[in-house]
């Protein structure tokens, strides 16, 4: 099958082309040029006009049936998930196989203390007591085709409750283990402090930009440390003050399902005290001036995001 797509401004990942046309052939590029690539018997896509790039990844997901699909419907190629239950991920990894979907790339469950965060939604599921728990932990999650690991360090003291969390030479343990099977190693984290408490145990990204803010000295510590920074600024979307709705080209691709969905997150019973995403966004600025690689991931589906359509306005928040 031959593919040619014509009357588009072409972007790369790093520049737009000179080039208005795209000739595919057996999945692949085969030519980049004008109009005149077009040869009888291709199919032809007409972009009118269009901007056509490469394949949009969303560092940081969480699994819904159907998502896979839906992230597809809004050029988003390929989900890292950063926790969901087996089934779940057996079943997406699945139909991630088809040509209309998104391919997945997951943590299946993370590690976790406890009755630690987010055991609240996703319970039951294996969890992590000290150092001596990191190797079969593990070896668990290769076993169940993990692609890279989870870890949750988080006592809710960014958060609106205190809970249980792994402590520092547990996830030192988890970490080395992970690097052993190959595995490169996520962190949640919200705050600073529990940002410059891991970088010493070798995780490789952190999987939020700390929610309070980071002074000089601490950016230049996770920039020293080499560790990539996943934003997540679309956290903001489930609170007062912006939304995706407001996104009319984003919204009428919704459906009407999802765009109830979020109608009825936002008349849920909010906090009298609001979190300030502005600190965050403020990190963002100065790790990425520093040095550090921001991956762009939404935490969809958390109140205000959809798999997918939230990139969009990931990357606007990133602009």
């Amino acid at each position: 099958m031959t593919t040619t797509i014509t009357g588009a401004r072409i972007f790369d990942g790093e520049r737009l082309l000179d080039h208005t046309a795209v000739r595919l052939t057996g999945g692949r590029i085969a030519a980049l040029g004008d109009a005149t690539l077009l040869s009888p018997g291709d199919e032809h896509v007409d972009a009118r006009g269009g901007t056509l790039l490469p394949g949009l990844i969303d560092a940081h997901v969480h699994l819904l049936p159907g998502a896979p699909r839906q992230a597809l419907t809004f050029g988003v190629t390929t989900v890292l998930d950063m926790f969901s239950k087996p089934d779940t991920v057996r079943d997406a990894v699945a139909r991630a196989a088809g040509p209309d979907c998104a391919d997945v790339r997951s943590s299946s469950v993370g590690a976790t203390a406890p009755g630690g965060h987010p055991s609240m939604m996703y319970a039951p599921f294996p969890s992590v007591t000290g150092p001596r728990d990191a190797g079969r932990f593990v070896a668990d999650r290769v076993a169940e085709g993990a692609a890279h690991l989870k870890v949750l360090y988080d006592d809710g003291t960014g958060g609106p409750m205190p809970m249980p969390s792994l402590d520092v030479p547990t996830i030192a343990a988890l970490t080395e283990a992970a690097h052993a099977a190959g595995l490169v190693v996520a962190a949640h984290v919200s705050t600073a402090r529990g940002a410059l408490d891991l970088l010493p145990t070798g995780v490789d990204v952190l999987a939020h930009v700390p929610f309070d803010a980071l002074d000089a000295a601490q950016v230049t510590a996770i920039a020293a440390a080499g560790v990539a920074v996943i934003s997540t600024l679309s956290v903001a979307d489930g609170f007062p003050g912006g939304s995706l709705p407001a996104e009319p080209a984003l919204a009428a691709r919704l459906g009407p399902a999802w765009r109830a969905v979020l109608e009825r997150q936002q008349q849920r019973w909010l906090p009298p005290q609001l979190p300030d995403f502005g600190a965050a966004r403020v990190n963002t600025r100065l790790l990425h001036a520093a040095g550090v690689p921001v991956l762009a991931g939404t935490d969809a589906p958390n109140p205000g995001t959809v798999h997918g359509a939230s990139l969009h306005r990931e990357l606007g928040y990133l602009v």
